[in-house]
């Protein structure tokens, strides 16, 4: 099914927080995975065009010589059961290292100062910022690992260790959230698309919490994107520099990366950390052609990225499209292939 896509003269207010919200039934946000992972829905933007196809249909769309570049790293299991010592329960998730302990947050009420009971040790929890805890004591991220879960988005309400949500090409483990888009693919379509000719290729970008962090700034220009560290080797700079055909990005994290390692015009190997925020009006140095991702969030980041990318516009037109044809959103739900416009 084809069907046009309308694109109108970008608002002036295009950096009003308000120009990234609408609103979405709750019944869309998909609460389980889907049997198959690649069994998806995939909205194709092309051009002018809108085509509702299915994900395994890129194995025909991508050609001999094209380009895929994937995000590989894993999910930490990072959620941990905890205990109050008075017996009151908690739900931990570790984000990341902070001096002698870790940055979290704490679903349950603890108290600055208040020993918990973390897997059978006995740790100190102390009040930070913006609402996170600081967890201090004798753990590291082994011992969080071996008696953690996997941490599923806030938006998924039933606690499952969903082996879906784990990207099943990843090899590094670093993340506290998944590169949804990544998510689709599996071993057996990658492997699919090298059989046919496709170049499959991976950086690293080790997805913060800050992913579904919701900006809150009336001007978006004025948000700070979370610090998340990545890496892109000299090998896939060779390979961009070389691409002939399709450079397609899975996902907004990867197009981050590359994005990062190609500012400000020249792609480089890189490795360290990035708060790169893209949003209507960026100027892309990378090759990158297309980009595969999910419905996002209203007001995020990554709503916005997606904006400059597709075109602001022609974004919307196509989320009232899936809306009104029943997509699913969010990390669980359907995709999204679209060229760079204009």
């Amino acid at each position: 099914m084809t069907c046009p896509v309308g694109v109108v003269k970008v608002m002036k207010n295009r950096y009003s927080i308000s120009n990234y919200d609408y609103e979405l039934p709750k019944q869309l946000i998909r609460q389980t995975p889907p049997a198959i992972r690649s069994d998806c829905r995939l909205m194709i933007l092309e051009k002018s065009e809108l085509i509702h196809s299915q994900l395994p249909e890129l194995t025909k769309i991508l050609a001999k010589g094209d380009l895929i570049v994937l995000n590989k790293t894993k999910v930490r299991h990072s959620l941990v059961y905890a205990q109050k010592m008075t017996g009151g329960k908690l739900e931990i998730n570790f984000l990341k290292k902070s001096g002698s302990g870790f940055t979290t947050l704490i679903k349950g009420k603890v108290k600055d100062g208040e020993v918990i009971d973390v897997a059978g040790k006995n740790l100190k929890v102390e009040i930070e910022n913006n609402g996170f805890r600081r967890i201090t004591g004798d753990i590291d991220w082994d011992y969080i690992e071996r008696n953690g879960h996997l941490p599923l988005p806030p938006y998924i309400k039933e606690r499952k260790d969903y082996q879906y949500y784990q990207n099943e090409i990843g090899v590094e483990t670093g993340s506290v959230a998944a590169p949804t888009a990544s998510l689709h693919f599996s071993k057996e379509m990658l492997e699919s698309l090298t059989k046919k000719g496709v170049r499959v290729r991976y950086v690293l970008l080790e997805v913060g919490y800050g992913t579904y962090k919701e900006i809150r700034d009336d001007n978006i220009r004025e948000h700070v994107v979370d610090e998340e560290e990545i890496e892109v080797g000299s090998d896939i700079v060779s390979e961009v520099e070389n691409a002939r055909g399709k450079l397609v990005a899975v996902g907004t994290t990867v197009m981050r990366a590359l994005e990062t390692s190609s500012y400000p015009g020249k792609m480089n190997p890189y490795k360290g950390s990035t708060r790169i925020f893209i949003y209507p009006g960026w100027k892309f140095n990378s090759r990158v052609t297309h980009l595969v991702t999910n419905f996002h969030i209203p007001r995020s980041s990554l709503l916005s990225l997606v904006y400059a990318f597709g075109g602001e516009e022609r974004i919307k037109s196509a989320y009232r499209e899936a809306i009104e044809k029943r997509y699913y959103f969010y990390s669980l739900g359907d995709a999204m292939l679209m060229d760079r416009y204009p």
